[in-house]
């Protein structure tokens, strides 16, 4: 059984007749497909139950032990009780965030420009969405999604930066303007989307993304366009965007 967190909580080639249905099951599973290690009993309370430890218990105990109950059915998964919380017993390759860090890594080592822009893209093709968008909201603020944002922020800058080394631009649009909607108060990701759109031959959208991300800072944070919003709008008004060099 393959599980998918970089969006909804996916989980393939599970028996159809027992698809996990129950939000707080699935909330719980992908917790702890995400976090990859122990996680303790109080974080499950503070998570699953908003503080409530007088009631909150016996409510998580029961989660716990369906979602054992059926990860033992469907897949052969152990969920164990460690001395330092509860750790969920899968393989990181069958997880898609264990497959995005091992693309990551291979683009890292990538000295050809086309082999880096194929593993980022597909990299950047395993996410489907926000991480745990119907989830506590607690949970998307753990740390090891956040974690997993960065990277997929990072992997758009440098696929974009790659791109537009390589003069192939196109090739990182669909993934940089995904990433962009998701960020939109990131000023690097930002312009490098107008970057890439510039150089694409979009240079009436590229001003349009320089213009609304101005407008954003200024309206929601009163803040004025950093230096890599500034300089990708100077790059693009002398139309000096090929080849690129790292903004920030």
């Amino acid at each position: 059984m393959e599980f998918g967190v970089l969006g909804p909580l996916a989980v393939w080639r599970t028996s159809p007749a027992g698809p996990l249905t129950a939000p707080k099951l699935r909330a719980l599973l992908l917790l702890l497909l995400i976090e990859g290690e122990p996680v303790p009993p109080g974080q499950l309370l503070d998570i699953f139950s908003r503080g409530r430890a007088s009631s909150a218990p016996p409510t998580i105990h029961v989660s716990v032990h369906r979602l054992r109950r059926w990860l033992r059915q469907h897949g052969g998964h152990r969920l164990d009780l460690t001395p330092h919380g509860y750790a969920l017993d899968v393989d990181p390759l069958l997880v898609d965030a264990g497959q995005f860090r091992r693309r990551l890594a291979a683009a890292n080592a990538a000295v050809d420009p086309s082999a880096r822009i194929d593993l980022l893209s597909s990299a950047l093709s395993l996410w489907r969405g926000r991480i745990g968008y119907d989830a506590p909201a607690a949970l998307q603020q753990r740390a090891a999604v956040r974690r997993l944002e960065a990277l997929r922020e990072e992997a758009a800058v440098r696929l974009a930066e790659t791109s537009l080394e390589a003069g192939e631009p196109e090739s990182a649009l669909p993934f940089l303007d995904d990433v962009a909607r998701a960020v939109p108060f990131d000023e690097r990701v930002q312009a490098q989307l107008a970057l890439v759109l510039a150089a694409s031959g979009r240079q009436a959208d590229a001003l349009a993304v320089v213009t609304s991300t101005r407008r954003l800072l200024a309206d929601e944070l009163g803040l004025e366009p950093g230096p890599q919003l500034r300089e990708a709008h100077l790059r693009i008004l002398r139309q000096h965007v090929l080849p690129a060099h790292r903004i920030g």
